[in-house]
């Protein structure tokens, strides 16, 4: 039985480890599972695969997800006369990386991943491997080179994340320790969910607000017009003369985000697209939580109509991260588009000159308020 767990733990590591380490686990499986045959011992085999995924979900969550190490505190007694202005993101590695993604699922779905880790991790290994490098990293950085631009270098501004260095403790600790009193928090979320919940714990878990530092923090942007509106040009605007019937599906993500004010912002933006009488536009709200299945489902059923144009469009989450992009080219490759209808795909926004002015509006609004 023993000798079975550890097969199991071996075919389980293939497909979250990568490099050598996973190249071995092939290896050792390969020479496991053939002396198993030959020798006719499959009692118990599958009894021991279901444990052994269990123990692997166990020994990730125990070993190998990634703990936030904080730098330590050290006030400086020079105050900084500029305010400091941190953009906070969920986050994303160039390569995959098996410990902060795990940490990141673990937060995410606390108690549940000790009976999901291994498949998420999967996933994320998955599409790494399908589209290579993340450029999450390069694309924030130019988000903050533009705001800082736009707000004429008034303030230091910073990228932090959750779930990737730099992480957000390690952000403020540095901040403070360099003399800034006045710290302003964007969250570049949507909307509240569960990433949302969590900065505010782990900023109260920090402990620094006794220390006499101010913090603010930005309004999110489920409810900013103009970024709805800005979804609604870039579909019409894509939109050729000869293309009259146009089906849209706006993919909600109701695990990571609050799921009524998901659903306004999309319905924000099917109401601004119903308002153009210039195109027959069908528009379908359907979830990523039901199923990639479901959604394919929705988008055969708008290419019935016999639609020329179909648009997936990824409004809800504010950056486009791996996982979305694999999605998108998953149900490209699944629906069945018939010959003469185009097929057109629109991520999130990242750093589009509408999203900065949204921010820019958002910390101004604040400053105004004197940071209430």
């Amino acid at each position: 039985m023993l000798k079975k767990i550890i097969l199991g733990l071996c075919f389980f590591c293939i497909f979250v480890l990568d490099g050598f380490l996973e190249r071995f686990c092939i290896v050792l499986f390969t020479v496991c599972i053939y002396n198993i045959i030959s020798n006719k011992d499959t009692e118990f085999l599958i009894t021991s695969f279901i444990i052994s995924y269990f123990i692997l979900n166990f020994v990730i969550i125990m070993f190998f997800q990634q703990e936030v190490k904080t730098k330590s505190l050290e006030l400086c007694d020079k105050a900084q006369s500029k305010k400091a202005i941190v953009l906070v993101y969920d986050g994303e590695d160039r390569r995959y990386n098996l410990s902060q993604r795990a940490k990141e699922i673990y937060y995410r779905d606390s108690i549940y991943s000790f009976f999901n880790m291994t498949y998420n991790l999967y996933k994320y290994k998955d599409a790494y491997e399908h589209l290579g490098s993340s450029q999450f990293k390069d694309k924030a950085s130019v988000l903050r080179k533009k705001l800082s631009k736009k707000l004429n270098n008034e303030y230091t501004i910073v990228n932090s994340n959750l779930y990737t260095d730099n992480y957000i403790e390690d952000t403020l600790i540095d901040l403070v320790n360099r003399g800034y009193k006045d710290i302003i928090l964007c969250p570049v979320f949507l909307t509240e969910g569960k990433d949302y919940d969590l900065l505010k714990k782990r900023i109260d878990n920090l402990g620094i607000l006794k220390y006499e530092i101010n913090i603010s923090m930005t309004d999110l942007f489920w409810n900013s017009r103009a970024l709805a509106d800005a979804y609604k040009e870039e579909i019409i605007g894509s939109i050729s003369e000869n293309k009259k019937s146009v089906g849209v599906l706006l993919v909600g993500l109701e695990k990571k985000n609050n799921l009524n004010e998901d659903i306004l912002f999309r319905e924000k933006i099917k109401k601004y697209l119903e308002y153009d009488k210039n195109h027959d536009i069908k528009v379908k709200l359907p979830l990523l939580e039901n199923h990639k299945k479901d959604i394919i489902k929705t988008g055969d059923e708008l290419l019935e109509y016999g639609i020329d144009r179909l648009y997936l469009v990824m409004p809800t989450a504010l950056f486009e991260n791996i996982y979305i992009r694999s999605l998108g080219e998953y149900i490209l490759k699944k629906l069945d588009i018939p010959d003469g209808t185009g097929f057109y795909y629109i991520g999130p926004f990242n750093e589009n000159e509408v999203f900065v002015d949204e921010l820019y509006k958002k910390i101004k609004l604040l400053e105004n308020e004197g940071g209430k």
